[in-house]
């Protein structure tokens, strides 16, 4: 559920004998659509928070990054009436960017200050709840079994990325867009890789940054 583009659901291909993603974004659908190279996957458009399958026929419901944004109370009825017994749940998510490294603490400010200041009121409290929340808020907790409800955040992703391609995933955050709609001829964006580059003394937004994101799943199993 809200599978976007699909770079999650492919990582069952070879686990599961059919997939289906859903995702409210016709773009996003599309997308995952052109470039889907796996014939046991499957996306398609839905609104909603309705499972359309039959009682007892999922063994695996997923949402990755994606929870925050579901009526939490008429999802887990779904989830219930659809969920095959000892059928699971999982959420999953990441924790807000955080650069490693030289310079780290200057280049983390920047950063947290153009999410909290330039992009204020613009941010939607769902987005804030996985970044920072975590799913730790009580909601979150998948109400299947009393016994069986893990949540693991253990992993953290460790990767490089350069000076551009952090930017373009900071364009790509919903509280930026919504941003972009009232201000369209702004140059935050800009002004912000200036404030990077400044900051490192460096003129290539190529340059290579490291860069951390802690890692969180929750999952639960239907028992009865």
């Amino acid at each position: 559920m809200g599978c976007g583009t699909g770079q999650s659901t492919i990582l069952l291909a070879s686990y599961f004998q059919r997939i289906i993603g859903y995702d409210i974004s016709e773009y996003q659908i599309n997308k995952a659509n052109e470039i889907n190279a796996h014939p046991n996957i499957n996306y398609k458009f839905l609104v909603g928070n309705d499972i359309p399958h039959e009682d007892s026929s999922l063994t695996l419901i997923i949402s990755g990054q994606a929870a925050h944004w579901l009526d939490l109370p008429h999802f887990y009825n779904e989830v219930k009436r659809t969920l095959k017994i000892n059928g699971v749940l999982a959420f999953f998510g990441y924790a807000f960017v955080q650069i490693c490294g030289r310079k780290s603490e200057q280049l983390n400010e920047i950063i947290a200050n153009f999410y909290k200041n330039t992009l204020d009121g613009y941010v939607q409290k769902e987005s804030k709840e996985a970044y920072f929340g975590r799913y730790r808020d009580e909601k979150f907790q998948i109400p299947l079994s009393s016994t069986d409800f893990i949540l693991d955040d253990s992993v953290v992703i460790e990767c490089k990325w350069s000076i551009r391609r952090l930017l373009g995933y900071m364009a790509s955050w919903s509280g930026f867009q919504n941003f972009l709609k009232q201000h369209r001829e702004s140059t935050a964006l800009d002004d912000l890789r200036l404030q990077i580059l400044k900051c490192l003394d460096v003129f290539d937004d190529e340059y290579e940054l490291d860069l951390s994101f802690d890692t969180y799943i929750l999952m639960n199993r239907k028992i009865e």
